[in-house]
């Protein structure tokens, strides 16, 4: 899932937000700085994306991915699953979608806690560019991708041109869909459960 899916998914708390944004921002030692309410939003980042990545709903919405891009179908699902989302927000939440963002923004900028600067200045970024707003349309996605995409270079020196992929969602998107609406509610449960046996295992120890 991307930024839209894992913030909703959270714990209704700033740290719980962004430690679930950190997951895809923050690696190595970088993560032993954080503080443990980051954390363990962090730990949820990788319950939701183990559990994303595993499920056979997601595999069939991957396979619809012509095989060209089949090697990054995962991105491309991972975010058009996020502008289904936005487009039926209304299903999975009972917060009004303008009066989420607008509170998620408020409360990442008072944030005055310790995170990598690097991660510090994307949030910023996507909260200055209204980015959860924009997975809303079609365009919004096609940054989306190009961000992803200046990332890939970044790290492999090569860009990938992943909105060259947009006619393929698009010609999909009835039945990714039909897909995202089978799987979101049974990621809902899991990631329910999850917080009870996490709370559960830590109490333990």
């Amino acid at each position: 899932m991307n930024w839209l899916a894992h913030i909703l998914l959270s714990e209704p708390n700033v740290e719980n937000r962004l430690g679930n944004l950190l997951g895809d921002l923050v690696k190595g030692k970088d993560l032993d700085g954080l503080n443990c309410n980051l954390r363990r939003g962090v730990s949820r980042h990788y319950a939701i994306d183990k559990f994303t990545d595993s499920h056979p709903i997601v595999k069939i919405s991957k396979k619809r991915i012509d095989k060209e891009y089949s090697k990054f179908a995962g991105i491309l699902i991972d975010v058009f699953y996020d502008h289904l989302l936005a487009k039926n927000w209304a299903i999975y939440s009972d917060t009004i979608f303008t009066d989420f963002t607008a509170e998620i923004y408020g409360s990442f900028q008072k944030y005055s806690g310790e995170i990598p600067p690097s991660a510090r200045q994307i949030i910023g970024y996507m909260v200055d560019g209204d980015w959860l707003s924009s997975y809303q349309h079609l365009s919004g996605i096609e940054n989306a991708l190009d961000r992803i995409d200046d990332r890939i270079k970044a790290r492999m020196g090569e860009r990938i041109k992943l909105v060259d992929a947009m006619p393929i969602l698009e010609r999909e998107s009835i039945d990714l869909e039909q897909d995202f609406h089978s799987f979101f509610p049974e990621l809902q449960q899991y990631i329910q459960d999850w917080k009870i046996s996490s709370v559960s295992s830590a109490n333990e120890n």
